[in-house]
C-alpha cells in the first residue's frame, strides 16, 4: 500500500508541474508590427515580451519596448491569476506611478488583465494565444491621458 501511495503522489506531482508548464502565455514573444494595429498612432519600433511561470498560479512579465521616438520603455510585474492587485512597474517616457495589475484566467487560451493607476481602472488587455501556441494576440482598450480612446491589437509571434 505504501508503494502505491508513493506512485500516486509522484504521478500527481508530475501532472501538477506539467499542467503548470502548459500555460500557453509562457515564453518569449516579439511584436509583429505588420499584423498589429494602433489607435491612436504611432506604433512602437519594436517590443519583446518575456513571460515566465511565477508561484503556484501566476506569471512574471518583462516587456522591453522601443517607442516611435526610439526611447526605451520597460515594464515588469508578477501576478497570479486570482483577481487580486499586484504592483506594476514601468519606466521610460510616459511611465505612470502607483500602477497595479489584476489577472483573471478566462479560459486556457485567454487572460484578462486590468491596469489600475492610483486605484482607478486605467485600461484592459485580453491575451489570446492561438491553439497552435505560435501567436499571441493582445487587445488593449482604455483612454489616453488626454481622454482619447485606445484600441490597439498587438500580434506577437513566439520566439
Amino acid at each position: 500500500m505504501t508503494t502505491k501511495l508513493m506512485w500516486v503522489a509522484a504521478a500527481m506531482l508530475c501532472f501538477g508541474s506539467s499542467a503548470r508548464a502548459a500555460d500557453p502565455s509562457v515564453g518569449t514573444w516579439k511584436l509583429n508590427l505588420a499584423k498589429s494595429t494602433y489607435s491612436p498612432d504611432p506604433p512602437p519600433m519594436s517590443s519583446t515580451i518575456v513571460i515566465e511561470p511565477s508561484g503556484d498560479n501566476g506569471v512574471k512579465v518583462n516587456v522591453e519596448t522601443i517607442n516611435a521616438k526610439g526611447a526605451k520603455i520597460t515594464i515588469s510585474y508578477s501576478a497570479n491569476y486570482d483577481g487580486k492587485e499586484y504592483p506594476f512597474n514601468q519606466s521610460g517616457p510616459g511611465a505612470a506611478a502607483n500602477q497595479t495589475v489584476v489577472f483573471k484566467q478566462i479560459d486556457p487560451q485567454t487572460v484578462e488583465r486590468t491596469n489600475y493607476i492610483a486605484g482607478k481602472p486605467a485600461g484592459k488587455e485580453y491575451w489570446v494565444v492561438s491553439k497552435d501556441g505560435k501567436v499571441r494576440t493582445v487587445t488593449q482598450t482604455g483612454t489616453t491621458a488626454d481622454g482619447k480612446p485606445i484600441h490597439n491589437v498587438l500580434v506577437q509571434d513566439r520566439q
